[in-house]
């Protein structure tokens, strides 16, 4: 009989087939997991906060999606419920749990098969759960978006650390959070200085803007540092032949040969317009994927806050040079103080021709110039560059020196120029409240600084100060000329005494005697007109004679906000229609100094008119 016969062949398929069927379904096996999502946590041995490597070519993408907090369930990875018990509802875990799900500890308990230990273990488990809840809620909740008058509803949904907030460790400060707020990595910031004054004026840089901003560039006339931040020369690249027929240049190889040499700032100041093309060119060159640059000088104060938000308006591919205008003979450019800005567009444009001709005509132009912005501007206009004006955004003026009217009022505040250490530093704390209170997505306004900065300091009458008033300028008249005036007005009294009394002698013959009294009556009433009239005429030529009557004078006067006065001289009465803080001025020496006032009730009139039209802020710009 043969070995292999039909049936025993049908009987081993079949007994195959049985064997596959129950390996395939029948032995017990672990569930697929899906794979874990890849979220970009700090490894054991990266550093929190480390920036990620950025190609050479690489345009950032939009910030704006939403911030989702370490811990959510969008972070957690999904698990596949045991089929022995129902599955629990997740929880936010601390770093340390998720550690433990990647690594694969939950998987090595889903294999025991002791019931008693599984029990023991879930049991401390919920211990451990029970001892981390605190933890969980102190680090791991998700901050509340909803409300911008919370500090951390302002900070925490710009944050794109998930460390930070993962561990047991105290908050990050603010300015930690600040480089991560929406569209900060696109913007940079480039600040124009001199070895003579980079130590007083650059560390309050360093300490308030610069601190929340990720992305700057220091440039002056030296290479070193600062802080352990690295200062570039922006003269490096200039010519020699250049140099050696500028004497300006010689302060700047004095500066090269010795480190500890202090320069004459008046010296350096003449080397200012050499930096702005090759600085500008730089710029771009060291950072060519950022989207827009803004360029200021150490004394210019900027609102972080207010740029990124303006920032956030604008198309980083139309070609914007944008600044607060000023003139030089025929030629509109952008004020080097009030902050410069270009935008990507604008510097791709402007390195292709600054390739083709800055050794050959730039370089030769600056020499002929006074000043480095006004060339800025005649390049950007070579290289197709149209210029926009950012009035007011852009301010050359100071909170004292400004002239406060309804034409700032509803403004975003970006820049402010002429400013002290002092008082940036006293403006990055008002900034550091606004953002804490309403977050980073509204704009503060002029009024907004009018409120905190120059409101508190207005009163009836303030000896020592002037406030800059220059509408109106009335002064004391000498003794000639008092008396020829007082003569005149005799004259002039007399004669108008004499012509009433011959239209009245007129009247009398033509009307009756009933009608006496209507001529009476004219009489009386022209009599009192010249009254009231002689009455603000006196006024106007005694304003000069002391502080009061000029006070009177400008509360008398509709339209009159302001007003000073100084003994000085011929003693000065000076009427503003807008207002303005200004400074103080006490006397020096013998030469008396100024007393000012405001009419506090007319200012709260006219700025409550401004705010029933700041409804929206008023971004708009070039007008």
């Amino acid at each position: 009989m043969p070995v292999l016969t039909p049936s025993r062949v049908a009987i081993v398929l079949l007994t195959l087939s049985l064997l596959s069927f129950l390996w395939t379904f029948g032995l017990p096996q672990q569930l697929a997991e899906p794979s874990l999502p890849l979220i970009n946590h700090n490894g054991p041995d990266q550093k929190p906060n480390q920036p990620a490597k950025v190609e050479p070519n690489e345009v950032f993408e939009d910030f704006g999606r939403p911030y989702v907090p370490p811990g959510s369930p969008r972070h957690t990875p999904i698990k596949a419920p045991e089929a022995s018990k129902p599955t629990p509802t997740p929880q936010p875990k601390p770093a340390e749990s998720k550690i433990a799900e990647i690594t694969g500890e939950e998987d090595n308990k889903g294999k025991v098969d002791d019931k008693q230990k599984e029990k023991e273990k879930e049991k401390e488990k919920e211990k451990e759960k029970e001892k981390e809840k605190p933890k969980e809620n102190a680090t791991s909740a998700p901050a509340p978006v909803t409300s911008v008058t919370s500090v951390t509803s302002a900070l925490a949904p710009f944050s794109t650390t998930a460390s930070a907030n993962a561990t047991g460790k105290a908050p990050v400060r603010p300015n930690k959070f600040c480089k991560d707020v929406h569209g900060a990595p696109n913007v940079m910031v480039i600040v124009k200085t001199s070895k003579a004054e980079i130590q007083d004026k650059l560390p309050t840089h360093l300490k308030t803007l610069l601190s929340c901003v990720p992305n700057f560039l220091i440039f002056s006339d030296h290479a070193g540092t600062i802080d352990g931040f690295t200062v570039h020369d922006a003269l490096d690249t200039i010519s020699n032949a250049t140099k050696t027929s500028h004497n300006e240049f010689n302060e700047y190889e004095k500066i090269q040969q010795d480190k500890n040499y202090k320069p004459d700032a008046g010296k350096t100041k003449d080397l200012d317009k050499w930096k702005f093309l090759p600085m500008v060119y730089k710029a771009h060159k060291m950072r060519p994927y950022s989207r827009f640059y803004i360029f200021i000088e150490a004394d210019t104060s900027l609102s972080w806050t207010n740029l990124l938000q303006w920032m956030d308006r604008l198309d980083y591919r139309i070609p914007y040079y944008s600044g607060a205008p000023t003139y030089l003979n025929d030629v509109k450019f952008a004020q080097r103080g009030s902050g410069i800005m270009l935008s990507y567009g604008a510097l791709k444009q402007y390195a292709k021709m600054y390739d083709e001709r800055y050794e050959s005509e730039w370089e030769k132009r600056v020499g002929k110039e006074c000043c480095g912005d006004m060339v800025l501007a005649t390049t950007l206009i070579e290289s197709h560059v149209e210029f926009y004006s950012s009035f007011p955004l852009l301010q050359g003026e100071t909170p004292a020196t400004l002239d406060w009217t309804d034409r700032h009022w509803c403004a975003p505040i970006v820049s402010w120029h002429h400013m002290t250490p002092t008082e940036i530093d006293l403006l990055w704390s008002f900034q550091r409240n606004w953002t804490s209170k309403n977050g980073w997505e509204v704009p503060h306004l002029f009024r907004n600084a009018f409120d905190d900065f120059v409101l508190p300091h207005l009163e009836g009458t303030k000896d020592g100060w002037d406030n800059l008033s220059q509408d109106t300028k009335i002064v004391r008249p000498k003794k000639q000329d008092i008396e020829e005036k007082k003569k005149e007005k005799e004259l002039k009294d007399k004669l108008e005494r004499e012509k009433q009394e011959k239209e009245n002698a007129k009247q009398k013959e033509q009307v009756k005697d009933a009608d006496h009294s209507a001529p009476k009556s004219n009489e009386k009433e022209t009599r009192d007109n010249a009254m009231d009239l002689s009455k603000y005429g006196n006024d106007i030529d005694n304003a000069a004679e002391n502080a009061e009557k000029c006070k009177h004078l400008c509360e008398i006067t509709e339209d009159c906000l302001q007003w000073k006065f100084t003994s000085k001289g011929d003693q000065e009465c000076l009427l503003g229609k807008v207002i303005r803080l200004g400074r103080k001025a006490d006397k020096k020496g013998s030469e008396e100094g100024w007393t000012s006032g405001w009419m506090l009730d007319k200012i709260k009139k006219v700025t409550g008119e401004w705010n029933e039209d700041c409804k929206d802020p008023k971004w708009k710009f070039n007008q």
